[in-house]
């Protein structure tokens, strides 16, 4: 090969630059729109192209300035999507030299003075071209200031001035810059279509190339033309114009597909050891340990798009039988082992060793992979033991609907001084796991102790109707303070005062020692106004009860301990290693009214 043949050489992403509309792929809903707007009259004043890297956007806008500048072989033509590329404008806008379509790099003119050229040259006709066109490349990467320039000139510019933006990062260009402009977001080109594309560029370059290793090439291009043509361009040098499935894996770095296929096949039998020896392999013969997380996490996502019904026809023939038999394994295998490779994919990329990653990341994958899913667990254990249910806390009794009452739900701590019942009905509607652990309360004279769950006896009509009821117990308190909009004295109240005693007007506590100063007095004068009566509050080193929020705490503890001890739990418990009780949420029965 002759220097002159080396330094005249065009690469394949500038050589397949498309010059007619029809040759830009993947983008049929751009072309219809220009098509249309340019058959009838329409064509916006300003244009913004978006999109990822090379998708087309400098490309459109080139077609774009060439269309509406040519004047066709004959210099009659009008407008078209279809340039000529023979009179004098295409010729010169192609080869970048045409004085009246300006290409501008946003990258390197960011200021307003580059903005105030611009608005300057607006003001002349064009020299010898239909319309003044500015393609202004990047141009998200414009000063704030050089936008709010431009804004009166882009909103109202004379009829033969069109503007072109392109840019990456369209959340960067602001509103009012968007509004004045027609937006057209490229979409990334399918594999299959970009594959086609390969495929008949290496038919027009003499390249041999499997038909596989094409697909490959579209599927790390992730949507970009030009990546494809620039991995296409490396690849027939690297392989001499024969390229092979190997090696494009080769060259990318990645695992070949049948290498990716044994790591994962190892890994969701349980088999470690061949998983890490598969793996070994790749990485001996070039795979980054990144790069093969990432296989085995598309070989698992199109295994479950193949087992919820999927098409198997994006698949790669050395890939089905094993796609098919990943499908098999059931969603919830797959989408369990999605999850673990996406999360360890990150800590390969963040891991100071990325193969010693990527070998735990195979090993635990290999140790889950065959555990049933939990739903199988669970019914398993139902039917081994078909009386658990009834063994757990809180179950009613067959034939009888009534919740369990909390002395049932956890034994009764020990108070350390005599405490009132806490009031009925607050204790009836509150949730299980905020219930008091003492439901046993004496009265104030020492005498008969009574339940804190007696039912309410039912006042005749013709009693008349009673003052403010007195509190009775802490929680009554805390409510009266939360039923008159005081929440941070109600929170105080049950973190911080333990009770010693309690009558109508006098109330003795014991404070934690973290409970606010002024809490004894807030107390006492929120009470005289609530109640109507003068109330003493004095502070006492008597034996003095849990506060309210000691009571629920361990009232949870008792409950969850009970519900721990249960056959059922402990099963699961030590099916699972390493599980743990979080919380528990009472079962909230039907309503018998409702259900009838």
């Amino acid at each position: 090969m002759t220097d002159g043949s080396l330094t005249g050489y065009r690469v394949l992403a500038r050589k397949y630059r498309p010059d007619r509309f029809s040759e830009l792929i993947g983008q049929d809903a751009l072309v219809r729109t220009l098509s249309n707007a340019l058959s009838l009259g329409r064509l916006a004043h300003a244009f913004v192209l978006t999109g990822v890297r090379g998708v087309g956007k400098t490309s459109t806008a080139r077609l774009l300035a060439r269309g509406l500048n040519c004047i066709g072989p004959d210099g009659t033509g009008q407008p078209t999507l279809e340039p000529c590329g023979q009179c004098e404008p295409c010729q010169a806008i192609a080869a970048g030299r045409h004085v009246d379509v300006l290409e501008i790099d946003a990258a390197s003119h960011t200021g307003v003075d580059d903005a105030r050229e611009i608005i300057e040259s607006v003001g002349y006709r064009p020299v010898s071209a239909r319309y003044k066109i500015y393609v202004i490349d990047e141009v998200h990467m414009m000063s704030k200031n050089a936008f709010n320039a431009l804004l009166k000139t882009l909103e109202e510019p004379p009829e033969t001035v069109k503007f072109i933006f392109a840019t990456t990062e369209i959340r960067k260009v602001p509103v009012t810059i968007l509004s004045r402009c027609q937006r057209f977001d490229l979409r990334r080109v399918p594999s299959e279509v970009l594959a086609t594309h390969l495929q008949s560029v290496c038919e027009k370059e003499s390249i041999a190339a499997e038909s596989e290793a094409l697909t490959a090439i579209a599927r790390a291009a992730e949507g970009s033309v030009r990546d494809a043509l620039s991995l296409l361009d490396q690849a027939a040098a690297m392989s001499a114009d024969r390229m092979t499935v190997d090696s494009i894996a080769e060259m990318l770095g990645r695992p070949g597909r049948a290498d990716a296929i044994a790591i994962l096949d190892s890994a969701m039998r349980g088999d470690a050891a061949s998983s890490l020896a598969a793996l070994a392999s790749a990485h001996d013969g070039g795979a980054e340990p990144e790069m093969i997380i990432a296989d085995l996490m598309d070989l698992v996502h199109r295994a479950s798009l193949k087992a919820a019904g999927g098409s198997p026809d994006a698949l790669l023939e050395v890939e089905r039988e094993p796609v098919t038999a990943l499908a098999e394994l059931g969603i919830a295998r797959l989408g369990r082992s999605w999850q673990m490779l996406l999360k360890g994919h990150g800590e390969v990329s963040s891991a100071p060793q990325p193969m010693a990653a990527a070998e735990m990341l195979l090993i635990r994958l290999a140790h889950l992979a065959t555990m049933p899913p939990p739903s199988d667990i669970i019914r398993r254990l139902a039917a081994d033991q078909p009386d658990a249910a009834n063994n757990q806390p809180g179950a009613a009794p067959a034939g009888n609907t009534a919740a369990p009452s909390a002395s049932s739900a956890a034994p009764t701590p020990p108070t350390a001084g005599p405490q009132t019942a806490p009031h009925p009905s607050s204790a009836a509607t509150a949730p299980i796991g905020s219930l008091p652990s003492a439901p046993i309360a004496m009265s104030a004279n020492g005498g008969d102790m009574q339940t804190a769950m007696e039912p309410v006896r039912a006042v005749p009509a013709d009693v008349a109707e009673p003052g403010p009821a007195m509190p009775q117990s802490l929680l009554d308190i805390s409510d009266l303070a939360e039923a008159h909009d005081e929440p941070l004295l109600a929170a105080q109240i049950r973190s911080h005062v333990r009770l010693v005693r309690l009558q109508d007007g006098l109330l003795d506590i014991s404070l934690t020692e973290r409970a606010p100063d002024s809490l004894a007095g807030d107390i006492a004068k929120q009470l005289t106004r609530w109640t109507g009566t003068r109330w003493m509050v004095s502070l006492s080193d008597g034996p003095a009860g849990q506060t309210i929020a000691e009571e629920r705490q361990q009232a949870r503890q008792a409950q969850h301990d009970s519900i721990a001890a249960t056959p059922l739990m402990k099963t699961i418990l030590e099916v699972f290693p390493g599980a743990e009780i979080e919380s528990v949420k009472p079962v909230i029965q039907p309503d018998e009214d409702q259900d009838q």
